[in-house]
């Protein structure tokens, strides 16, 4: 019976996920309570309660094990962004090391990092990490989880000469805010910094574990702020990226993964600060703004977002329309839509009317995914424009945009209506026989006498 105990005992510790460990762990139950119960006084507990007490402590037992055996812990998406590991050990003593050096240092590298407050980081259990080991099961337990970044891999202890640990991972991002491709992008990032394979002896398994869970700390601190300027919170992502900026270039031990991180973090900071300095210009705060861009700029004089951004400040609160044309000029090399609508802009404003003629040509062909939406912006800066100031080419250029890019003709009417009434210069004559061709247009099109 005493052999038959320690095999049962045996059985739960190790198996207690298995159908058979849940038994051991039942039968070893009972026999605990039968022999507490023998030690009861006679007749002091009716034997048919107690049954009842000893059934009430199986069922919480099979309770236990249901959860133990197939709960996955799930991610709330809307408070947190889920780090979800999945690593399967194929040994008591991989798991362990696993447990106690790689992922309380992964936690610990999150919990006192800057990504502690927005991450949840889940484990999953040893015995259903092995059911998920490639990218098709990952998104079968994404279904559960709710991750957003997922590592997944082994690891094995195996005797090369000397025992040592082999530690293999892979890595997969599913960000639900932004766009299939943007996720993709953000993927192929993570798996470039994300080191694939990592052994070490036996003797440095602290060591060779804490230094993998750092690269994935970096690694994860790297994506999250890319995931985050993405989906349009670039506070989050400059304090990220600046964190782990520092945290690179201050340690004495440089990791794999830094150097591809080092090699585009300061492109990355220069949007993000570009896209924060955006933001203060449209709530009117200049020296956030100023700021900004300059720290935009100082990483990367060529960013695009900043020049527009500069470019917008130079005219609407500097008063400059030249110095804001000159900035402009220096975004020809980009293919975005926004510079050419900014370009044709200020040469209606300085009265370079044929110049300004040429780039609508330009923008009537050019068709971009968020056109549309560039376009609305521009009608609504102009529309407050003319309310302040006498630039009847305003209303050409208001009735271009109505027409051509969002399709209003009512709109696209009425400024082309006005333009014509109030255009008495005759660099214009062109532009009025534009408006008047138009206008003709939109009555055929609206059955409009």
């Amino acid at each position: 019976m005493e052999w038959f105990l320690k095999k049962a005992h045996l059985i739960a510790i190790k198996h207690f996920h298995r159908w058979y460990g849940f038994f051991a762990s039942a039968f070893i139950l009972l026999i605990a309570t039968l022999v507490v119960y023998g030690l009861i006084p006679d007749g002091r507990i009716r034997f048919l309660w107690y049954a009842y007490g000893i059934i009430s402590l199986e069922i919480f037992l099979l309770i236990c094990w249901i959860v133990y055996a197939f709960w996955i812990p799930k991610n709330n998406r809307k408070k947190h962004t889920g780090l979800v590991l999945c690593i399967y050990a194929d040994s008591e003593d991989a798991e362990q090391a696993l447990k106690k050096d790689f992922v309380a240092t992964v936690k610990r590298g999150v919990q006192n990092g800057e990504i502690g407050e927005v991450f949840n980081v889940i484990l999953i259990k040893n015995h259903l990490a092995s059911k998920y080991n490639n990218r098709n099961d990952i998104y079968k337990l994404d279904k559960k989880a709710n991750g957003h970044i997922y590592i997944f891999g082994e690891t094995k202890k195996r005797k090369h000469g000397v025992d040592q640990y082999f530690l293999s991972l892979d890595g997969l991002v599913l960000h639900r805010p932004i766009s299939h491709q943007a996720s993709q992008e953000l993927a192929n990032d993570f798996l470039a910094t994300l080191p694939k394979g990592i052994n070490f002896k036996d003797e440095f398994a602290f060591a060779g574990f804490q230094v993998s869970a750092d690269i994935v700390v970096r690694c994860v601190e790297y994506i999250v702020g890319i995931a985050a300027f993405i989906s349009g919170n670039p506070f989050l992502a400059t304090k990220l990226h600046t964190d782990l900026k520092n945290k690179i270039l201050s340690s004495q031990q440089k990791l794999p993964g830094d150097k591809v991180i080092l090699s585009k973090i300061d492109n990355l900071l220069s949007n993000e600060f570009a896209l924060i300095g955006s933001y203060y210009l449209r709530k009117n705060e200049r020296e956030n703004a100023n700021k900004n861009i300059e720290s935009s700029l100082n990483l990367n004089k060529n960013c695009y977002n900043a020049l527009v951004t500069k470019s917008v400040i130079a005219f609407s609160w500097e008063n400059d329309p030249k110095k804001a044309l000159s900035i402009c000029k220096e975004c020809h090399g980009f293919n975005e839509p926004t510079w050419r609508y900014n370009e044709a802009f200020l040469h209606f404003w300085l009265g370079n009317y044929p110049t300004a003629w040429k780039q609508c040509e330009k923008i009537k062909r050019q068709n971009y995914p968020s056109e549309v939406i560039i376009s609305q912006e521009i009608t609504q800066f102009n529309e407050s424009l003319v309310s302040k100031v006498e630039k009847p080419v305003l209303y050409f250029w208001l009735g271009f945009n109505y027409y051509y890019k969002q399709g209003n003709l009512p709109l696209a009417f009425k400024n082309f209506e006005i333009f014509l009434q109030k255009a008495d210069d005759a660099g214009m004559n062109n532009l009025k026989q534009k408006a008047s061709g138009w206008t003709a247009e939109i009555k055929k099109k609206c059955n409009w006498k």
